[in-house]
């Protein structure tokens, strides 16, 4: 009986060189095959960017994240203030989403998704309530929560 450890696999390795020396002389020679290669070495270095842009962009990313803090100073000299927010309204359609908030002390205006006022980023919008970016973090609102929010004491409650 044929032993195929000691017959066919030393063989495989002569025969694999012989086959790629087959392809290459078949395939590699051909002088065609070479210009296309040139050419698409050519395309391919041209719409390869500059290393100095790159580098440009990446500085100025980084200057960009160094630049900016990772958490707010909330207490002490420079602190950031927190925004109050309140939401009065939603709506939401197909195409658009929006929210009816109070900033501050201003009065309520309407603010798409995405959109930024006075330091505040609406940053997604339900049926149920919205969320906000403000320089503090992010905050939950809901109409509950603005209805039940603090307001000043009724006269007729004296």
């Amino acid at each position: 009986m044929l032993d195929l450890r000691t017959t066919v696999v030393p063989l495989a390795v002569p025969a694999g060189l012989v086959l790629a020396l087959g392809f290459w002389l078949a395939l590699g020679r051909n002088p065609q095959a070479l210009k296309d290669m040139d050419s698409l070495e050519a395309r391919l270095a041209a719409a390869r960017p500059t290393s100095t842009s790159r580098a440009s962009v990446v500085d100025a990313l980084t200057v960009r994240v160094l630049a900016s803090p990772v958490f707010a100073l909330t207490t002490g000299p420079g602190a950031v203030a927190d925004i109050p927010v309140s939401m009065t309204g939603i709506a939401v359609t197909r195409t658009r989403k929006a929210a009816l908030v109070s900033i501050g002390a201003k009065p309520a205006d309407w603010l798409v998704q995405g959109a930024t006022r006075d330091g505040v980023t609406l940053m997604s919008v339900t049926v149920a309530g919205a969320t906000v970016d403000t320089p503090t973090g992010f905050k939950a609102l809901s109409l509950s929560d603005s209805a039940a929010g603090p307001a000043s004491a009724s006269p007729l409650a004296k």
